[in-house]
């Protein structure tokens, strides 16, 4: 993202009221969990974002969307939601490995942990919501011991 659309955002945030802001709210999942351990190799994660106009009466405009882990899957912004209304994301990632498991749960993020984190920005602020994956040891090949 260039310097000024960031600006540009982060002005807007700065300037924007509550009185007739609009407002999202977001809930990601990995395996409908909000922390999820794989296990076992190959798996298969299904992500679910969920994010909602909680404005009672007026659609909200997303003006962008940010998720590291999932940037392909994302809609492209600007997007509207009607009050009350939600719109959900769906992506499944296939991890053949514990490394390629550490890799997408190692995304970054602005947070700088190891949180899968989705952001969703709009005329009245910044919505954020994370899911956290664990990769366990692969006993059976990429990375076990011999």
């Amino acid at each position: 993202m260039k310097k000024e659309t960031i600006a540009a955002a982060a002005a807007a945030i700065a300037l924007s009221g509550t009185a007739g802001a609009h407002e999202f709210v977001c809930e990601k999942t990995i395996e409908g969990e909000v922390l999820h351990v794989v296990d076992s190799y190959p798996a298969t994660l299904h992500f679910r974002i969920i994010v909602t106009n909680t404005h009672p009466t007026d659609a909200s405009t997303a003006l962008w969307v940010r998720d590291d882990a999932l940037a392909k899957f994302l809609p492209a912004a600007p997007f509207t939601v009607e009050a009350g209304r939600s719109l959900e994301l769906d992506a499944a990632i296939t991890v053949r490995g514990q490394a390629e498991c550490l890799r997408l749960s190692h995304a970054p993020a602005c947070n700088g942990g190891i949180d899968d984190v989705f952001q969703v920005m709009f005329d009245g602020g910044l919505a954020q919501c994370a899911a956290r994956l664990i990769c366990m040891q692969d006993d059976r090949g990429e990375g076990a011991a011999r």
